[in-house]
Protein backbone atom coordinates (compact mmCIF):
# COMPACT_ATOMS: atom_id res chain seq x y z
CA UNK A 1 0.00 0.00 0.00
CA UNK A 2 2.58 2.60 0.84
CA UNK A 3 4.48 1.30 -2.41
CA UNK A 4 1.44 2.53 -4.46
CA UNK A 5 0.91 6.11 -2.87
CA UNK A 6 4.37 6.62 -3.36
CA UNK A 7 3.91 5.56 -6.88
CA UNK A 8 0.86 7.51 -7.32
CA UNK A 9 2.59 10.93 -5.14
CA UNK A 10 5.65 10.40 -7.50
CA UNK A 11 3.43 10.07 -11.01
CA UNK A 12 1.24 12.99 -9.49
CA UNK A 13 4.26 15.46 -8.88
CA UNK A 14 5.37 14.62 -12.61
CA UNK A 15 2.61 15.62 -13.90
CA UNK A 16 1.91 18.87 -12.43
CA UNK A 17 5.46 19.71 -13.20
CA UNK A 18 4.65 18.56 -17.43
CA UNK A 19 1.49 19.94 -17.26
CA UNK A 20 3.00 23.76 -17.83
CA UNK A 21 4.91 22.66 -20.47
CA UNK A 22 2.20 20.46 -22.48
CA UNK A 23 -0.23 23.36 -22.62
CA UNK A 24 2.20 25.46 -25.36
CA UNK A 25 1.94 23.11 -28.27
CA UNK A 26 5.89 24.34 -29.05
CA UNK A 27 7.03 23.26 -25.80
CA UNK A 28 5.26 20.03 -25.85
CA UNK A 29 6.26 19.18 -29.14
CA UNK A 30 9.95 19.18 -27.92
CA UNK A 31 9.29 17.82 -25.56
CA UNK A 32 7.73 14.56 -27.01
CA UNK A 33 11.06 14.30 -29.63
CA UNK A 34 12.99 14.24 -26.75
CA UNK A 35 10.96 11.95 -24.61
CA UNK A 36 10.94 9.93 -28.28
CA UNK A 37 14.63 9.96 -28.74
CA UNK A 38 15.21 9.39 -25.00
CA UNK A 39 13.11 6.13 -24.96
CA UNK A 40 14.97 5.57 -28.91
CA UNK A 41 18.08 5.78 -27.07
CA UNK A 42 17.35 4.02 -23.91
CA UNK A 43 15.64 0.82 -25.53
CA UNK A 44 18.05 0.79 -28.96
CA UNK A 45 21.36 0.14 -26.12
CA UNK A 46 19.83 -3.03 -25.11
CA UNK A 47 19.20 -4.06 -28.15
CA UNK A 48 22.69 -3.18 -29.97
CA UNK A 49 24.55 -3.87 -26.94
CA UNK A 50 25.09 -7.66 -27.86
CA UNK A 51 25.68 -6.87 -31.34
CA UNK A 52 28.20 -4.71 -30.28
CA UNK A 53 29.93 -7.18 -27.66
CA UNK A 54 30.21 -9.60 -30.79
CA UNK A 55 31.81 -7.36 -33.54
CA UNK A 56 34.61 -6.58 -30.42
CA UNK A 57 34.93 -10.01 -29.81
CA UNK A 58 35.11 -11.02 -33.29
CA UNK A 59 38.06 -8.04 -33.63
CA UNK A 60 40.29 -9.72 -31.29
CA UNK A 61 39.18 -12.80 -32.74
CA UNK A 62 40.41 -11.24 -36.07
CA UNK A 63 43.67 -9.59 -34.39
CA UNK A 64 44.55 -12.80 -32.42
CA UNK A 65 44.17 -15.18 -35.35
CA UNK A 66 46.13 -12.60 -37.81
CA UNK A 67 49.18 -12.36 -34.98
CA UNK A 68 49.27 -16.61 -35.13
CA UNK A 69 49.15 -16.66 -38.72
CA UNK A 70 52.33 -14.54 -38.59
CA UNK A 71 54.06 -16.54 -35.84
CA UNK A 72 53.05 -19.51 -38.45
CA UNK A 73 54.53 -18.06 -41.31
CA UNK A 74 57.53 -17.63 -39.26
CA UNK A 75 58.12 -21.16 -38.14
CA UNK A 76 57.54 -22.25 -41.55
CA UNK A 77 60.30 -19.99 -42.75
CA UNK A 78 62.53 -21.18 -40.22
CA UNK A 79 61.65 -25.00 -41.67
CA UNK A 80 62.21 -24.29 -44.58
CA UNK A 81 65.99 -22.52 -44.01
CA UNK A 82 66.79 -25.72 -41.81
CA UNK A 83 65.37 -27.66 -44.46
CA UNK A 84 67.90 -25.88 -46.94
CA UNK A 85 70.78 -25.96 -44.52
CA UNK A 86 70.22 -30.10 -43.90
CA UNK A 87 70.25 -30.38 -48.26
CA UNK A 88 73.97 -28.90 -48.04
CA UNK A 89 74.88 -31.11 -45.41
CA UNK A 90 73.23 -33.94 -46.21
CA UNK A 91 75.53 -35.97 -48.01
CA UNK A 92 78.43 -35.60 -46.04
CA UNK A 93 76.53 -37.11 -42.56
CA UNK A 94 77.87 -40.24 -43.93
CA UNK A 95 80.80 -39.81 -44.10
CA UNK A 96 81.01 -38.23 -40.00
CA UNK A 97 78.99 -41.37 -39.37
CA UNK A 98 81.94 -42.98 -40.70
CA UNK A 99 84.61 -41.13 -39.21
CA UNK A 100 83.10 -41.00 -36.00
CA UNK A 101 80.68 -43.68 -35.33
CA UNK A 102 77.73 -43.68 -32.44
CA UNK A 103 78.81 -46.47 -31.18
CA UNK A 104 82.60 -48.35 -30.27
CA UNK A 105 82.32 -50.83 -33.20
CA UNK A 106 85.31 -53.06 -32.54
CA UNK A 107 84.47 -55.33 -34.95
CA UNK A 108 84.43 -53.29 -38.01
CA UNK A 109 87.72 -51.75 -36.66
CA UNK A 110 89.06 -55.06 -36.48
CA UNK A 111 87.78 -56.38 -39.75
CA UNK A 112 89.19 -52.87 -41.30
CA UNK A 113 92.73 -53.57 -39.56
CA UNK A 114 92.43 -57.11 -41.02
CA UNK A 115 91.28 -55.95 -44.85
CA UNK A 116 93.65 -53.73 -45.43
CA UNK A 117 96.36 -55.89 -44.02
CA UNK A 118 95.41 -58.57 -46.20
CA UNK A 119 95.05 -56.15 -49.55
CA UNK A 120 98.80 -55.10 -48.74
CA UNK A 121 100.34 -58.40 -48.17
CA UNK A 122 100.95 -57.44 -44.80
CA UNK A 123 101.55 -60.59 -42.36
CA UNK A 124 99.54 -59.42 -39.07
CA UNK A 125 100.59 -61.79 -36.60
CA UNK A 126 99.04 -60.39 -33.48
CA UNK A 127 95.93 -57.69 -32.65
CA UNK A 128 94.60 -56.12 -29.47
CA UNK A 129 91.75 -53.62 -28.92
CA UNK A 130 90.78 -52.53 -25.52
CA UNK A 131 87.38 -53.23 -24.73
CA UNK A 132 84.42 -51.37 -25.07
CA UNK A 133 81.29 -51.17 -23.42
CA UNK A 134 78.02 -52.75 -24.75
CA UNK A 135 75.39 -50.50 -23.32
CA UNK A 136 74.63 -47.38 -24.32
CA UNK A 137 76.94 -44.03 -22.27
CA UNK A 138 75.21 -42.00 -19.83
CA UNK A 139 77.31 -39.27 -20.90
CA UNK A 140 76.10 -38.05 -24.44
CA UNK A 141 78.30 -35.85 -27.18
CA UNK A 142 81.68 -36.71 -25.79
CA UNK A 143 84.55 -38.26 -27.76
CA UNK A 144 85.30 -41.75 -26.86
CA UNK A 145 88.55 -43.29 -27.71
CA UNK A 146 89.34 -47.06 -27.95
CA UNK A 147 93.30 -47.79 -28.37
CA UNK A 148 94.54 -50.68 -29.94
CA UNK A 149 98.30 -52.99 -30.37
CA UNK A 150 98.52 -54.43 -33.80
CA UNK A 151 102.13 -56.09 -34.50
CA UNK A 152 102.64 -57.57 -38.30
CA UNK A 153 105.84 -57.65 -40.57
CA UNK A 154 105.66 -57.49 -44.71
CA UNK A 155 107.92 -56.13 -46.88
CA UNK A 156 109.34 -52.33 -47.13
CA UNK A 157 106.69 -51.18 -49.94
CA UNK A 158 103.53 -53.39 -48.19
CA UNK A 159 104.39 -51.48 -45.00
CA UNK A 160 104.20 -48.49 -46.35
CA UNK A 161 101.14 -49.04 -48.24
CA UNK A 162 99.03 -50.66 -45.24
CA UNK A 163 100.31 -47.32 -43.00
CA UNK A 164 99.11 -45.13 -45.57
CA UNK A 165 95.90 -46.60 -46.10
CA UNK A 166 95.19 -47.03 -42.04
CA UNK A 167 95.88 -43.74 -41.47
CA UNK A 168 93.52 -42.27 -45.04
CA UNK A 169 90.95 -44.48 -43.59
CA UNK A 170 87.42 -43.24 -43.40
CA UNK A 171 87.29 -43.46 -39.50
CA UNK A 172 89.47 -41.22 -37.63
CA UNK A 173 92.81 -43.31 -36.52
CA UNK A 174 95.93 -41.69 -34.58
CA UNK A 175 99.01 -43.80 -34.44
CA UNK A 176 100.11 -43.22 -31.21
CA UNK A 177 103.63 -45.14 -31.92
CA UNK A 178 105.54 -46.82 -34.11
CA UNK A 179 107.78 -49.54 -34.12
CA UNK A 180 110.05 -51.11 -37.16
CA UNK A 181 112.82 -53.48 -36.36
CA UNK A 182 114.24 -55.47 -39.51
CA UNK A 183 113.36 -59.51 -39.50
CA UNK A 184 115.66 -61.98 -40.22
CA UNK A 185 118.53 -59.54 -41.17
CA UNK A 186 119.37 -56.68 -43.97
CA UNK A 187 119.03 -58.83 -47.03
CA UNK A 188 115.37 -60.23 -46.42
CA UNK A 189 114.06 -56.70 -46.09
CA UNK A 190 111.55 -57.76 -44.41
CA UNK A 191 109.77 -55.11 -41.14
CA UNK A 192 108.73 -56.30 -38.29
CA UNK A 193 106.18 -53.28 -37.40
CA UNK A 194 104.43 -52.39 -34.04
CA UNK A 195 101.92 -49.96 -34.45
CA UNK A 196 100.10 -48.43 -30.87
CA UNK A 197 96.78 -46.52 -31.86
CA UNK A 198 93.57 -45.45 -31.07
CA UNK A 199 90.17 -45.00 -32.78
CA UNK A 200 87.34 -42.49 -31.91
CA UNK A 201 83.47 -42.76 -31.50
CA UNK A 202 80.83 -40.29 -30.58
CA UNK A 203 77.87 -41.63 -29.11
Amino acid sequence: MAFTDFKNSLLAKTHLRIKPVLKNSKSASYFTITLSLFCLSFFGLFAIRPTLITAVSLIKEVRDLKNLNLDYENQIGNIIRAQSEYEKVRDGIALIENALPPNADFTKLARGIETYAAENQFQLNQLQIDSAPISPLTEKQKLQKMNFILIGKGSYASVKNYLNDILNWKRIITVDSLDLVQEGGTVSGILRMTVKGTAYYEP
